[in-house]
C-alpha cells in the first residue's frame, strides 16, 4: 500500500487535484492524507488591534478546517479512507517536512501556473515542493 500526501488550499484548481488523487489512490490501493497549510501572516500588531488579529486567526483556522472537511468528504464518497493534517507555516516547507516525517511515497499537489517574471521573484509552492520533497511529487495541471 502506497502512502499518498495530497496538499490542498481549497482553490478551484484543488478540485482537479482531489479527483486525480482519488484516481491514483484507487489504482495503487493508496492510503491518503490531505494536508492544508495555514500561511503565517506578517506581524500587524503595530497597526491592527490584537482582538482583531485574534478573530482573523480564528476565522482563518476555521476556513482551513472547512477545506479539509470538504476534501475528506470527496474521498469518503468514493470509499477511500482519508486522514487530514492542518499545520501553520510556509506551505512548501511544511508539505516537505510532513512528507519526510510521515514517510510518504508520493506528494500530490496542484500547479498554479505562475510564469514569467513573477515566477522568478515569488517561486511557487509546487516548484519548491518538487525540489525539496524527499518522495516523488505529482503536480496536477
Amino acid at each position: 500500500m502506497k502512502k499518498i500526501l495530497m496538499a490542498t488550499d481549497g482553490s478551484e484548481h484543488s478540485e482537479k487535484t482531489i479527483a486525480e488523487t482519488i484516481r491514483l489512490a484507487g489504482s495503487m490501493e493508496g492510503e491518503v492524507t490531505v494536508i492544508t497549510v495555514m500561511e503565517e501572516a506578517p506581524n500587524l500588531a503595530y497597526i491592527v488591534p490584537s482582538d482583531v488579529i485574534t478573530q482573523i486567526k480564528v476565522n482563518y483556522e476555521q476556513s482551513s478546517k472547512t477545506i479539509l472537511t470538504r476534501a475528506e468528504q470527496k474521498f469518503k464518497e468514493k470509499g477511500i479512507e482519508v486522514k487530514t493534517i492542518l499545520v501553520s507555516g510556509h506551505p512548501a516547507d511544511e508539505i516537505c517536512r510532513v512528507a519526510k516525517e510521515g514517510n510518504f511515497d508520493i506528494v500530490v499537489l496542484g500547479s498554479r501556473g505562475m510564469s514569467g517574471i513573477k515566477e522568478l521573484f515569488l517561486g511557487s509552492v509546487s516548484n519548491k515542493v518538487a525540489h525539496c520533497a524527499k518522495p516523488s511529487v505529482y503536480i496536477v495541471k
